[in-house]
């Protein structure tokens, strides 16, 4: 087993200056489909002794199996590993394959998981075999991408052209009928692919891991700013209202309410010009306009969603003046592209998120206790049915009960804090 991990592990990590032990932390999960590749790879290789892991597993210990899966044991033990066009896919059912090395028509392969993601057209590398009569595919299945399949048929084009010539210098000498019959066993496509799999995984796993190397491209919005999602958090003040809000929204330029009055969206400054002047232009002036921004106002929060750095600056120009006295500081949450992938995904690495901006810590303490001290007083203002429906905001009904220990810490509150410990420290 680790002379067949070499074969399809070494090769691509040493091209791109990587020790195998280091695959799983570059290309994550998919360091394990290439592992399966190389185990289901190992079951079907006869070493020089004559010896087969697949047909050791049954000999020594088949009568454990189920007869099921026996059968899959032993046609997974004469399978090939092959490219496959996909086509006519029935998601959670099947889909037609057809072998893009061996021809002939396309299979019917039972599949409930893989034809969740799969599309007509896609090509898989993988071991397709009947068990039972049933077709279907083997655990280590590659997603090849169109310019992959053609590098690895051009591999196998290659090589099979290479092949009478070097069968000829290797078998320099030996009787004509035995040099004919090898080079008619060695065109064979299905002894190509026997010992073709190693370059299948090689392959690749080789654009796999480059592709995770590979530093992210420079995104950019269509003002050519670097792109970054940002949410601006404005807090309503407690002395203002949502028609408050919305009356100031108003009045800001290039800023559009929609039906509900509780969304917002901010234009480009500027018109519309269709390209060449000779369209009609829209009835709705913004038709065509650039949005920089998407206003909503909910749970008394105003929330404003942009994609960059200089759209932000923006419109922080616009709204700060026009909702002063309205509103709280924003927080500003971050989330670059690499997150933003991760968190759906995708091959971006993880980074945690950045602290919200342009918040005094002050302030920020002073909210929590707001909160914290509404919540409280809303607990401490219910009647309690162990009390006899008495509210336990007095003192006294406190003390009758019990719970003189309470007025107590009270009342030395001024003192604990005045020495410098604070109730509540962020």
């Amino acid at each position: 087993m680790a002379d067949m991990m070499e074969r399809h592990l070494r090769p691509a990590c040493q091209a791109n200056d990587l020790a195998v032990e280091e695959l799983a932390e570059v290309i994550g999960p998919l360091a394990m489909t290439a592992l399966d590749c190389a185990f289901e790879d190992c079951c079907t290789i006869v070493w020089n002794d004559g010896t087969n892991l697949a047909s050791d597993y049954l000999k020594r210990r088949g009568w454990k199996e189920t007869a099921i899966n026996r059968a899959y044991i032993e046609a997974l033990r004469d399978s090939v590993m092959s490219l496959h066009e996909v086509s006519d896919v029935r998601p959670g059912e099947s889909f037609l394959a057809r072998d893009l090395v061996r021809g002939g028509e396309p299979v019917r392969v039972i599949e409930r998981t893989a034809t969740k993601t799969l599309v007509a057209w896609d090509v898989i590398a993988a071991r397709i075999v009947t068990v039972r009569g049933k077709v279907q595919l083997t655990s280590a299945v590659l997603a090849v991408e169109r310019r992959l399949a053609e590098e690895i048929l051009g591999i196998f084009k290659r090589a099979k052209d290479r092949l009478p010539q070097e069968t000829v210098e290797i078998l320099d000498g030996a009787a004509p009928d035995l040099r004919a019959r090898i080079m008619v066993e060695m065109a064979d496509p299905e002894q190509l692919l026997h010992s073709a799999a190693s370059t299948i995984t090689t392959v690749w796993l080789n654009d796999a891991i480059r592709r995770h190397l590979a530093p992210m491209p420079e995104l950019a919005n269509t003002d050519g700013d670097p792109l970054e999602f940002m949410t601006l958090h404005y807090r309503i003040a407690p002395a203002a209202s949502p028609a408050d809000i919305a009356t100031a929204l108003a009045r800001v330029p290039d800023l559009r309410a929609e039906d509900d009055g509780a969304h917002w969206t901010l234009f480009a400054p500027g018109s519309f010009s269709p390209k060449g002047g000779r369209r009609k232009r829209p009835a709705d002036p913004d038709v065509g306009r650039t949005v920089h921004a998407s206003l909503s106002l909910e749970n008394g929060v105003l929330k404003a969603l942009v994609n960059s750095e200089a759209r932000a600056a923006r419109l922080r120009s616009l709204l700060d003046p026009a909702l002063a006295g309205l509103v709280r500081e924003p927080l500003v949450e971050r989330i670059t592209p690499e997150q933003a992938m991760a968190a759906h995904g995708g091959t971006g690495t993880p980074t945690p998120p950045r602290a919200p901006e342009a918040v005094d810590p002050a302030a920020l303490r002073a909210a929590l206790h707001e909160m914290l001290d509404r919540q409280y007083s809303k607990t401490l203002g219910e009647p309690v049915p162990m009390l006899g429906g008495k509210v336990t905001t007095h003192p006294p009904i406190l003390a009758d009960a019990g719970f003189g220990g309470l007025c107590c810490n009270q009342a030395r509150m001024p003192m604990i804090v005045a020495k410098g410990f604070a109730p509540l420290s962020l």
